[in-house]
């Protein structure tokens, strides 16, 4: 690859990260791995924040907020508190993933679609303490779709390095 293509190596960091996040597929005691994957994920939109700078902005609250996750808060409003912090850092993730398909010029409506319907059961039954189960394969049906993702932005990489 051309180290000079700044595009085609942002495509394959997301994409890289996007793998990872997919493989982790455990709804609890992966934020220090989700953390290391947004990094690598935000160094991608820094890569590309002259041509849009949203994905930067999602990247960094979703950083904000599994450094916050990873912190050992407990008790208090933390009980309530760090459940919607989790929820509402995959629902960045997946509004950046909008943000990067849109980008990188790849199809953006089905997938997006197929992931937020598992991600709204997850959101609805994470605050649900009888319904665990169900939160937990709704969050691996979530992260087998960011293969998806991760494949569509590879596919991204490899136009990216070709046209240049």
């Amino acid at each position: 690859m051309d180290k000079r293509n700044r595009l085609a190596l942002a495509y394959l960091l997301i994409g890289i990260s996007a793998a990872g996040r997919a493989l982790l597929a455990v709804p609890e005691n992966t934020q220090l791995q989700e953390l290391s994957l947004t990094v690598l994920a935000v160094v991608g939109y820094l890569l590309i924040c002259r041509r849009t700078v949203l994905p930067l902005v999602c990247g960094t609250v979703q950083l904000v907020l599994e450094l916050i996750l990873c912190g050992s808060q407990s008790g208090g409003v933390w009980v309530w508190l760090m459940p919607l912090l989790r929820v509402a850092d995959l629902w960045i993730l997946l509004l950046t993933a909008v943000l990067m398909l849109r980008q990188a010029e790849q199809p953006a409506r089905v997938m997006p679609a197929v992931a937020a319907v598992p991600l709204a059961v997850y959101t609805v039954t994470h605050f649900l303490p009888k319904a665990t189960a169900v939160a937990a394969i709704s969050f691996v049906i979530f992260s087998v779709i960011l293969l998806w993702y991760a494949v569509l932005m590879l596919r991204a990489y490899n136009a990216a390095r070709i046209k240049e």
